[in-house]
């Protein structure tokens, strides 16, 4: 199984960027491989969501359980896709009240060698420009910040 872990200090609030990462249908608006984002299911603590991806080689869906924990953490788990295991959590750590760390591991691994030896190294490289990804989303939604 591999596992990716970033860490990331921001200029926006916790809330800011908890509100940016849970906001799925936006995904295919900003996420270069994100073909399609949709919410199929929510409720107050937990989100069903499926995205379409689309990179390189890779055409591919998987639809995750997020569980949201007051403007604080994102719990992900599988529920369909082609990953023998799938498994994430975000975590915004405010340090004031305009800056926070955002923190995010994703662990997966792929049903069967063929899907791990195509698949594996587009995901990683997914996971890894991940949290780049929303800070920039954060600059395009809120404006360049700076640290006070």
């Amino acid at each position: 199984m591999k596992t990716v872990t970033r860490s990331l200090i921001l200029p926006y609030s916790a809330e800011e960027m908890y509100d940016l990462v849970a906001d799925i249908t936006h995904y295919q608006d900003f996420l270069p491989w994100c073909a399609k984002s949709q919410v199929l299911a929510h409720d107050d603590v937990s989100v069903t969501a499926r995205l379409d991806v689309k990179y390189k080689h890779v055409n591919s869906a998987f639809t995750t359980r997020n569980h949201m924990s007051a403007k604080r953490g994102i719990r992900m788990e599988l529920v369909d896709g082609p990953f023998s295991t799938l498994a994430g959590e975000w975590q915004f750590v405010p340090l004031d009240e305009n800056a926070c760390r955002i923190e995010l591991e994703v662990m997966f691994s792929f049903s069967g060698s063929l899907k791990e030896r195509l698949m594996s190294p587009v995901f990683d490289r997914i996971c890894n420009e991940l949290a780049d990804a929303f800070a920039a989303r954060a600059v395009a939604i809120h404006g360049a910040r700076t640290f006070d």
